[in-house]
């Protein structure tokens, strides 16, 4: 009696998706920011720090379709202008290795990494290690973000404290444009605390301390990054603290565009 009840159910579940043209619109936006994600043809490291006597740094690109594509390797400063370019031909089902201060040697400077493959997806991972023993645990690893962006994105957890390094990096993926975005910071109650906009140079970052841009105030929340012009915005959140002795650095999550019924 139970089975049939849920399958009664579940079959009622299935034709409202199908036939709803919300319902399925719903879906289908939510598979396509869910689709590419971590893999795909264009990816991008959204906080790289160029300082080679504090990191060694590694960029790991793997083919995951073995199409043994060509991966090409893009480093931008934050303003958008292009540092190094490089190509590698990925071993069919292998990985290479992009360590920028090969090339890049001891230039200072904040920016980016951008990964474009030219016939098939890929994976990648950025590591980033302190040479001083006493700062090994700020070690930290993050999986790149889809490079192509979208028009919004969600940090689900920041911390504006002074005793906190936390930075919110927003990069724009256009090479022709520069993008406007507005940040909105909330607590987690939902209370909004600020909300800003910032101009994005093509190919440039911009990074965004809490503490800073909510007035000096110790807080937690969360923050919505949506761009009001045209343009799309890639993103991370960095999060260190001295006294705890930790780092964690996370992208940011794609938010779909909803069709409201409301």
């Amino acid at each position: 009696m139970a089975r049939s009840r849920f399958l009664r159910i579940l079959a009622f579940g299935v034709s409202i998706a199908c036939l709803s043209p919300v319902a399925g619109a719903q879906s289908r936006a939510w598979d396509d920011a869910s689709r590419g994600l971590r893999v795909g043809d264009q990816l991008v490291v959204n906080f790289f720090d160029s300082d080679p006597d504090e990191y060694e740094t590694h960029l790991v690109i793997t083919d995951v379709e073995g199409s043994g594509s060509v991966c090409n390797v893009l480093v931008y400063d934050s303003d958008g202008a292009l540092l190094d370019q490089q190509s590698y031909f990925l071993p069919i089902f292998g990985k290479v290795n992009y360590n920028p201060a090969d090339r890049i040697k001891s230039k200072l400077f904040k920016g980016t990494i951008r990964i474009v493959s030219d016939g098939g997806n890929v994976a990648a991972q950025y590591w980033q290690f302190y040479r001083k023993p006493e700062r090994m645990p700020f070690n930290t690893a993050i999986p790149v973000s889809d490079g192509e962006g979208a028009v919004s994105l969600l940090c689900q957890h920041f911390v504006a404290d002074p005793k906190i390094d936390a930075k919110l990096v927003l990069s724009n993926p256009a090479s022709d444009s520069a993008v406007t975005v507005a940040v909105t910071f909330y607590l987690d109650k939902g209370k909004q605390l600020s909300r800003d906009r910032y101009r994005i140079p093509p190919n440039g970052s911009v990074i965004i301390q809490p503490y800073d841009a909510n007035e000096g105030l110790v807080r937690t929340g969360l923050a919505y990054c949506e761009v009001i012009s045209a343009g799309k915005i890639t993103g991370e959140y960095w999060q260190l603290s001295e006294g705890e002795k930790y780092q964690v650095a996370l992208p940011l999550e794609v938010i779909p565009k909803r069709l409201k019924d409301w």
